[in-house]
């Protein structure tokens, strides 16, 4: 069975996709890595072009190149690069993991392909406890549409594992038009419309963060600083995020009897895939801000490390988080 890791990126999001290969390979992930460009400036770093495949959009089938013409239709928040990690759908690999550039791998990722038997999808993340507020505009409309429980399948579309299938393709084509006839219901990106597909293809998801597994949480926002991470790593406490909290406060008592005896967890080593920098705007020092920095020399990561606390300092990552945030509103506002 043919498997490996696809990636996106550009000149851009190099030094993001340096550190992360660096991070693959130094957990002792042998597997085959494809770059499929972005679009814009390519890469030039002979690191990455020495360690992956690199791949345009042009060497993909026309069938694909359709695909993505087709999201790219109704998913109009999201640029049509973000989208050319779909054309790891039409590719001969029988499995793969997309990643974002934006993660560090913190474990050998070739053991997540140990899960994907009897799944069509496998991912590690808590994205099910924000209650859908990041993929739908009306997220209790997804509840009456699909069942009450349809929000807790959420996924993080950034790091997956596929197990490739035709249906699948259908199932996301199916989305769109679901997209079309509902466009007052979810926010016009990738992550929403992947949601929108399982949901109506009826995937198998294993989610690994939630019981009887319990792995921790990948978004760096939920780690204070790298010794929170490491307590957690360890498994000295149960990491309660401040999302996970909210959403267990809205269950139903017979439902938190089940979550707390399913939720009993290994006393050390609770596994963790990776961390992902995703949305980061905290004034202070995150985990990942070390961890994103690891491929670099001392000198070099010290500097990058002194960029990164001067913007917070200033409050330059806060106005250009805002700044993006306007924007996105605007654009909705302006395609209503």
């Amino acid at each position: 069975m043919k498997k490996g890791i696809v990636l996106v990126a550009n000149l851009k999001s190099q030094w993001y996709s340096e550190n992360l290969i660096y991070s693959i390979r130094k957990s002792g992930c042998t597997l085959p890595i494809r770059l499929i460009h972005f679009g814009g400036e390519k890469v030039n770093s002979q690191y990455i072009l020495n360690e992956v495949e690199f791949l345009t959009v042009e060497d993909f089938p026309e069938e694909a190149r359709s695909f993505i013409k087709n999201l790219r239709s109704v998913l109009t928040e999201c640029p049509m690069g973000f989208l050319y990690r779909f054309l790891a759908f039409f590719s001969d690999w029988d499995e793969f993991i997309y990643t974002d550039n934006d993660i560090v791998a913190l474990m050998n990722w070739e053991r997540l392909f140990e899960f994907a038997n009897g799944h069509d999808l496998v991912h590690a993340d808590t994205e099910y406890t924000t209650c859908g507020i990041h993929n739908y505009l009306q997220p209790e409309k997804i509840k009456e549409n699909f069942g009450k429980d349809s929000l807790n399948s959420a996924i993080t579309a950034g790091h997956i594992l596929v197990r490739k299938s035709s249906k699948m393709i259908a199932d996301m084509n199916t989305a769109v038009e679901w997209f079309r006839q509902n466009p007052e219901i979810p926010k016009k990106h990738d992550q929403s419309l992947l949601h929108i597909a399982s949901l109506l293809g009826e995937w198998k998801l294993l989610n690994l963060c939630k019981p009887p597994y319990n792995w921790l949480s990948s978004w760096s926002g939920d780690y204070t600083n790298s010794l929170d991470l490491i307590h957690a790593i360890q498994g000295g406490y149960k990491q309660n995020t401040d999302s996970y909290k909210i959403w267990y406060s809205q269950l139903s008592e017979e439902s938190k009897i089940v979550v707390n005896k399913q939720s009993s967890f290994p006393a050390l080593n609770v596994p963790i895939s990776h961390l992902h920098y995703s949305g980061r705007g905290r004034l202070g020092a995150e985990p990942i801000d070390e961890l994103m920095y690891s491929s670099q020399t001392d000198k070099e990561r010290m500097m990058s490390l002194y960029k990164v606390q001067s913007s917070d300092l200033f409050y330059i990552t806060y106005i250009r988080n805002q700044s993006k945030r306007v924007t996105r509103r605007l654009k909705r506002i302006l395609n209503l």
